[in-house]
């Protein structure tokens, strides 16, 4: 059984994408102070204009490494998301050991869970393990993106 399930794990991919903060959070920032002390500067957080400095990353690992990583460019959406899969998926199975038996596991991000994307997987990864809803800290990647 233990043997049954350290092979099943050596045979995920896990994907997943994260954006880095440059500068600031993108998080509501909630403050309590004094009456007439909004402007008091130690009551102030700097900011960035044009822009908030954050760079986004898609990326993905196995129990024998790390994928492929890849820089995205302005929005992501499920267009570019398939796009980062067909160019980044099957080339990262091989060098992580695994080949075309691989089984995906991702969260349920809108993207992922798209009607498109959902086609597109079908035709394309051989098996795509379920996420239950409002899970994404199941996912080990986000530990990998800390």
């Amino acid at each position: 059984m233990v043997d049954e399930y350290i092979s099943f794990l050596e045979s995920v991919i896990f994907v997943d994408e994260s954006k880095f903060n440059i500068f600031g959070s993108d998080g509501l920032i909630t403050v309590w102070r004094e009456p007439k002390a909004e402007l008091n500067p130690k009551n102030l957080l700097p900011t960035v204009k044009d822009g908030d400095g954050g760079t986004m990353f898609w990326g993905c690992f196995a129990a024998s490494g790390m994928g492929n990583l890849v820089l995205i460019e302005n929005n992501m959406d499920q267009y570019k998301y398939i796009n980062i899969l067909k160019e980044n998926l099957k080339i990262s199975a091989p060098k992580l050991g695994i080949q075309n038996t691989f089984k995906l596991y991702q969260d349920n991000d809108p993207k992922h869970t798209a009607l498109n994307f959902r086609l597109w997987l079908l035709y394309n990864c051989p098996k795509v393990i379920k996420t239950p809803p409002y899970s994404q800290d199941l996912n080990p990647i986000v530990n990998v993106w800390h």
